[in-house]
């Protein structure tokens, strides 16, 4: 069965007056891969529905910048209609956890903390609200598993969720001392009873499809242990080879088996990075998986260098998690 995606022309409108990585282009290149896939529209939410997720200050000035059309910091711009595109987003999310779908949203959400930038990032790298967050805190729910695989670690969602025991977030990204947003190493496992709840899982610059391959067993024995109602996906697709901003070497045989982590379980997914290739090849394959289209791609393979950097990591991770979890 085919998995809706839900889209608004809306989310086009936001977008810089010449060039930037983060553009419209990139749900039309989605589109021309997903011609299968129906479409269903967002669900529209009400001015004030950014604060379930933001305090005051941050929405507020989200709404005057955009009126403005000024930056909010050096990476992320606004124009005139990026305060409606963004609520629509959040709609979007919403309206994909109802029919377990994947939401194409525009502008993206992961590094969107309560304040906006979180945990000491020093830009909002694209995003203006959490898109992924909103459902979770709107409608209270409990026992759910974020699965972030965006290259970036997803900051401003791991800020959100840090105390709360009940989400727990696998956050799956490239060394941040190689890329923005300079944090989310595996010593970040959240705070009060949520410690062990948050998981950092680094790979090397120039990590392959087996790479990955090793961090599934992890992911999969939480995910056993934790037994989630709910799995939410924030899903980017620049950590495919030669996407553009970062060095990873996924490709399809990642991604399918990402999606397949979802298929059997209800889900949704909610569209982060991803500017080039990966969203024609990545994002197809991880559909593919979600609708447990299990496939045999032939994969990528890591140089000892690099595999010898990821065992350094993956062994203080191991030793880390051991404490919360059986793995």
């Amino acid at each position: 069965m085919k998995i809706p995606l839900v889209y608004s022309e809306t989310y086009l409108l936001h977008q810089h007056p010449s060039s930037h990585a983060e553009n419209p282009e990139r749900l039309k290149t989605v589109l021309s891969v997903l011609k299968e896939n129906p479409i269903i529209s967002p669900d529209q939410v009400g001015e004030d529905e950014p604060k379930v997720v933001h305090d005051d200050n941050y929405v507020n000035l989200v709404k005057l910048s955009s009126k403005r059309g000024e930056w909010l910091d050096a990476d992320t711009y606004t124009n005139e209609h990026t305060w409606n595109s963004a609520l629509l987003a959040l709609g979007g999310a919403l309206t994909a956890y109802k029919n377990k779908g994947f939401a194409l949203v525009r502008p993206p959400g992961h590094h969107a903390g309560k304040s906006g930038r979180a945990l000491g990032a020093p830009t909002l790298g694209f995003c203006i609200f959490n898109n992924i967050a909103y459902p979770i805190l709107k409608l209270k729910l409990k026992r759910v598993a974020i699965i972030d695989f965006d290259v970036h670690y997803g900051n401003g969602t791991q800020e959100i969720f840090w105390e709360n025991p009940d989400v727990v977030h696998i956050d799956i990204h490239q060394d941040p001392h190689t890329l923005y947003p300079g944090t989310g190493f595996p010593d970040m496992i959240g705070g009060g009873e949520a410690k062990g709840t948050k998981v950092n899982l680094l790979l090397p610059p120039l990590a392959g499809d087996d790479l990955y391959e090793d961090l599934f067993p992890i992911i999969q024995s939480i995910l056993d242990d934790f037994k989630p109602t709910l799995i939410a996906f924030s899903a980017g697709f620049d950590a495919f080879e030669d996407d553009g901003l970062a060095s990873i070497r996924a490709t399809e045989r990642t991604y399918n088996a990402l999606g397949i982590l979802g298929h059997r379980n209800k889900f949704y997914a909610v569209l982060e990075g991803g500017y080039s290739v990966g969203l024609k090849r990545g994002i197809k394959a991880f559909v593919e998986g979600l609708e447990g289209e299990k496939k045999d791609y032939a994969g990528t393979k890591s140089a000892d260098r690099t595999r010898s950097k990821f065992a350094e990591f993956l062994s203080t991770e191991k030793r880390i998690l051991r404490e919360y979890w059986k793995i």
